[in-house]
């Protein structure tokens, strides 16, 4: 999960809770405050109804015909009941003395008896109406006493639940609604104000990713800000910067060093040239050993050298058409020091632009590898194809693991089966042909052969006038 990922689902997951407490409070609260006020208005009724009852008429002791006539022609929901039983010892007869018009005589709306001036609220009930409906409602009970006689009775007033049901459920649906509309929001503008947060972050990624070995005088941008992100930037400059050094360093090293080495080696050479011609039968053998281990050094030294150049300013070469097909057409009876078979040629005529010495070089090297290598058999084959001029080499050795293909192409790499002094190079011939064919602006791959073995295929760009005359000669 990534960075922006886990910050808007964090954000997503903080705003998400939050809104569901508060939700759950407010839709409680609502419900609470709704009951509240139902609770006084049911009082208010009941308290205005009970000291009607009980002042009003205070000029005759029935306190039933008070109730009624109280009652009478009343639209809201309120009953006067009251407990004809005085013995505690027996059961209550609760009797209904009184009701506004919407409600029958029978049933009561609660059996609520509240003592005077106490009040108890019954909560949410259902009652039936006289037009033969049933609503649910919330009963308070308030108790008074009728002053004549001193009979206690009670008001039972009401107020419908409908109009907070449809509140409370209208507040619950915006919640319900409301809160994941609200949790998506948050968590996608926090993934987009993440990700321009860590745009410099992906920038110096980016310009990191794109570096080579040869670009460490690259530097990352540093954001204007300077936070934690600025910071981490100049410490990854300072980081590069002292990757560059100890490149240079040992760049120059290798440089040097090799440098240093050819006049000794032809030293060497020399004088094991002069030498064979001195010693017995039973020395030269010796001394052929030592001149075949000098031109190997010497040639070590020289693919070092050319790497050097090439990693401290590039092999910078010559541009000029180039017959390829000749280069190839050399290969066929050229001399090799790796000894091997002698390769097949097939080359039809191709001309590339670059230099021509390095190009030699290029198809050498993978000739006296393939020769290294074979069985039986190389062969090369030159031919245009589009736009470009490829050269195979194939040989039917024992090839390339597929999982070692893009590693043949590194310094001093050689596989297992080219280990041996005997048949194994340097492991720098094919970093070299990798190196002229990136400034030739070309590619070199490693395919399965038809022969069996290994298949280097190298792909170059053709000269601007050779493709136009082949596109001539193919429109004609």
């Amino acid at each position: 999960m990534g960075v922006r990922t886990a910050s808007a689902l964090a954000a997503a997951l903080a705003v998400g809770v939050v809104l569901v407490v508060a939700g759950v409070i407010l839709v409680l609260g609502l419900n609470a405050l709704l009951r509240m006020q139902l609770v006084n208005a049911a009082t208010q009724q009941a308290t205005q109804l009970g000291e009607r009852v009980a002042a009003n008429f205070a000029d005759t002791e029935d306190v039933k015909r008070n109730a009624v006539q109280a009652t009478g022609k009343r639209s809201d929901l309120i009953e006067v009941v009251t407990d004809y039983n005085n013995d505690p010892q027996r059961p209550p007869d609760i009797q209904n003395i009184g009701s506004s018009d919407p409600l029958p005589e029978y049933p009561l709306m609660s059996d609520l008896l509240a003592p005077p001036e106490d009040v108890k609220v019954a909560g949410s009930t259902w009652i039936a109406l006289n037009e033969g409906t049933s609503i649910e409602v919330l009963v308070v009970a308030k108790g008074f006493e009728f002053p004549p006689t001193g009979q206690p009775f009670t008001v039972l007033a009401a107020q419908p639940l409908d109009f907070l049901h449809r509140a409370v459920n209208t507040v619950l649906a915006m919640v319900l609604v409301g809160i994941p509309v609200l949790v998506v929001l948050v968590g996608g503008f926090t993934y987009l104000f993440a990700g321009r947060a860590l745009r410099p972050v992906e920038a110096m990624r980016a310009r990191v990713a794109s570096m080579s070995d040869r670009d460490l005088g690259t530097r990352v941008p540093v954001p204007p800000a300077r936070d934690e992100v600025g910071r981490l930037a100049e410490t990854m400059n300072q980081m590069l910067g002292r990757l560059e050094s100890a490149q240079t360093t040992q760049r120059r090293f290798v440089a040097d060093a090799s440098h240093e080495l050819r006049s000794p080696l032809a030293t060497i050479a020399s004088g094991l040239e002069l030498l064979a011609g001195s010693v017995d039968e039973s020395d030269a053998s010796t001394v052929r050993t030592l001149r075949g281990e000098a031109g190997r050094l010497d040639r070590l030294v020289d693919g070092l050298l050319l790497l050097a150049r090439s990693d401290e300013r590039g092999l910078q070469p010559r541009r000029e058409d180039v017959d390829l097909d000749e280069i190839v057409e050399a290969e066929r009876g050229r001399p090799s020091d790796v000894g091997g078979v002698a390769p097949e040629v097939r080359a039809e005529p191709v001309r590339v632009s670059g230099d021509r010495a390095q190009l030699i070089r290029a198809v050498r090297n993978l000739v006296d590898n393939a020769r290294r290598h074979a069985d039986s058999r190389v062969l090369v084959t030159l031919r245009a194809e589009g736009p470009d001029a490829v050269v195979d080499v194939a040989d039917d050795g024992p090839g390339v693991p597929p999982e070692d293909r893009g590693r043949v192409f590194e310094r001093f790499v050689r596989l297992d089966e080219a280990r041996a002094r005997s048949d194994g190079g340097a492991g720098l011939g094919l970093a070299i042909v990798r190196e002229i064919v990136a400034v030739h602006h070309g590619s070199v791959e490693v395919l399965d052969s038809t022969l069996g073995g290994a298949l280097f295929r190298l792909r170059l760009p053709r000269s601007p006038a050779d493709a136009s005359s082949a596109s001539a000669t193919i429109f004609l």
